[in-house]
């Protein structure tokens, strides 16, 4: 099939499920705060398995997505953009399930809860965990760039000590990184390279502290970035805090990674983020995120840095349409994060967030890529490249 009729197809399809689910929303208008599922059936997952009745939540997601790139790259891939790294397919990026039983707080008792989830795509290779956990549930040679990744598994155990003393011990979300990896969480349908550097998950113990409404404290082992026990014997801090004013319109976070990740080799890992985030106006919101990273042997016999900075500037006319612009550099020092040569990468991308229900959410995105030192686009034969994005988040 011609390349043009099989792009027209995929979109038209991917226009299609768009459709039908704004179809849905106006046939099966009811309450604005229902997922999927119950808008449609008049029940949620919990009444139909039963589970509210034992205090547990089951929920979901799914994001397919388009990703079109005018340069038609000759591997079909759009470079060192990561997550929707196909170029020109209709691809289900996500589909994550999870099942949890959440702490309540506002008891002031001795509790456990926890949360596992599981999630389907080609976003999934990003996020396994290496070590005998999730790397190789499906052979990779049938589903080619699809994989199934297991993000969350965890127990929690609430100790009600002066405000409250949460302890996550397993599988868990890494807390560092300002963009998250289940998509809903996310403006935009891309993601930054800082996003793409950054640690996704942690196995280990987590601690968290409430001191007050404005002010918590994060301290944990971990066992390194991605990973579950592949390295047993090298283990690393992660810890972190956050502070807010007292109206939650401005505030500033800071997150660290900091040890070994390697048993058999020096392997010094430092990694933190910051984010500074302000509402400027009662629509208008800004967030700057800065990243440095830098690791001992991150390729054989040579050390790596590297640094970002990251803008978003978010306005949202109404509950149902907002418009964002993110811009970022990010350094490369020495050609360890996405190419084999050092190089400053630059991206500018400008979306729309459409809700037309509070569970289905459309994302429209022009992204602009280029680099300096180095060409990551197109088989390594161009520096800069134009993408337009558009995908669909169901929660259910």
């Amino acid at each position: 099939m011609p390349l043009s009729k099989k792009l027209s197809m995929n979109f038209i399809l991917f226009l299609v499920s768009i459709s039908f689910c704004s179809y849905s929303t106006a046939v099966f208008a009811v309450d604005s705060d229902l997922g999927a599922i119950k808008t449609l059936t008049g029940h949620d997952l919990n009444q139909l398995t039963g589970l509210d009745e034992y205090g547990f939540n089951m929920g979901g997601w799914l994001t397919p997505g388009f990703t079109y790139n005018p340069s038609n790259p000759s591997d079909r891939s759009n470079g060192s953009v990561q997550f929707n790294n196909r170029a020109n397919e209709l691809q289900l990026y996500q589909l994550g399930l999870f099942l949890e039983k959440p702490l309540r707080r506002e008891m002031q008792t001795w509790q456990v809860g926890g949360r596992f989830e599981f999630m389907f795509g080609t976003d999934t290779p990003n996020y396994q965990a290496t070590g005998n956990w999730d790397v190789n549930l499906i052979n990779k040679n049938d589903l080619r760039f699809y994989d199934i990744a297991l993000p969350q598994a965890y127990i929690e155990i609430y100790t009600p000590l002066g405000n409250g003393i949460s302890t996550k011990i397993g599988h868990f979300y890494s807390i560092i990184g300002y963009e998250s990896v289940p998509s809903p969480l996310n403006f935009f349908a891309s993601h930054s390279y800082s996003m793409k550097s950054s640690p996704f998950t942690f196995s280990g113990v987590l601690t968290s502290y409430q001191v007050n409404n404005n002010f918590s404290v994060q301290a944990g082992a971990v066992t390194g970035p991605d990973n579950l026990n592949q390295h047993a014997g090298a283990w690393s801090f992660t810890g972190g805090f956050s502070l807010e004013n007292q109206q939650h319109s401005r505030g500033f976070t800071f997150g660290i990674l900091d040890g070994n990740i390697d048993d058999t080799l020096p392997s010094h890992l430092t990694y933190y983020y910051s984010v500074l985030h302000q509402n400027i106006t009662e629509n208008l919101h800004f967030v700057l995120e800065h990243d440095f990273g830098s690791q001992q042997n991150a390729k054989a016999n040579q050390n790596a840095k590297w640094y970002s900075l990251v803008n978003y500037l978010i306005y949202d006319f109404n509950p149902k349409w907002s418009v964002g612009l993110r811009t970022e550099w990010f350094r490369d020092e020495n050609g360890t994060r996405f190419s084999t040569e050092a190089g400053s990468y630059y991206d500018i991308s400008i979306a729309v967030n459409w809700k037309p229900k509070s569970w289905l959410t459309i994302r429209p995105e022009l992204r602009n890529d280029w680099a300096v030192g180095t060409q990551p686009f197109d088989s390594q034969t161009r520096s800069n490249q134009l993408l337009m994005v558009i995908d669909a988040v169901v929660r259910f």
